[in-house]
């Protein structure tokens, strides 16, 4: 009995111990293992630097990942052009409808005549790299709910 015990035990242990989720502290973080874990999970890398990486996920839809300086943040976002010539009352309407969602926040930017979907993924007391990876699964999720509430089609999909 106490055999089976024990080895009941062990394997729980290393169970435990190979699937285990590995705690990212701030002083520890490196853009560059961000961007190789995410390409481990089927995302592309098409760009990187020291400060930000620029992903796309099987759709070929990208989303950008930029670290604040202080390492207390990471902000997803991306810009989606909007037709020329709509009304701005259209789009500031459309951009109320997409503030509703749970997580992602929109804003108008006049100067390059786009809509920029942003999220503050925060490591201050560190994450793991599992919870990026949900936090970026998630930002795709809201951005094709945000396409989806454009029923006049005021975003520019080409």
């Amino acid at each position: 009995m106490r055999t089976k015990l024990l080895t009941v035990l062990l394997i729980s242990f290393f169970t435990g111990l190979f699937t285990a989720q590995t705690l990212v502290k701030p002083a520890d973080f490196k853009i560059s293992s961000v961007g190789t874990f995410l390409k481990s999970k089927g995302y592309e890398v098409l760009e990187q630097d020291e400060t930000y990486i620029k992903i796309a996920n099987k759709d070929k839809a990208t989303l950008f990942l930029d670290v604040d300086a202080g390492k207390k943040f990471i902000n997803l976002n991306v810009n989606i052009l909007i037709t020329k010539g709509v009304a701005k009352d259209k789009i500031n309407a459309l951009i109320n409808e997409i503030n509703q969602l749970a997580m992602i926040k929109a804003e108008y930017i006049e100067s390059q005549n786009s809509i920029n979907f942003k999220y503050y993924f925060w490591i201050t007391n560190g994450f793991t790299n599992e919870t990026l990876e949900d936090a970026v699964l998630e930002f795709f999720l809201y951005q094709g709910d945000a396409y989806g509430i454009d029923k006049e089609k005021i975003f520019d999909y080409q």
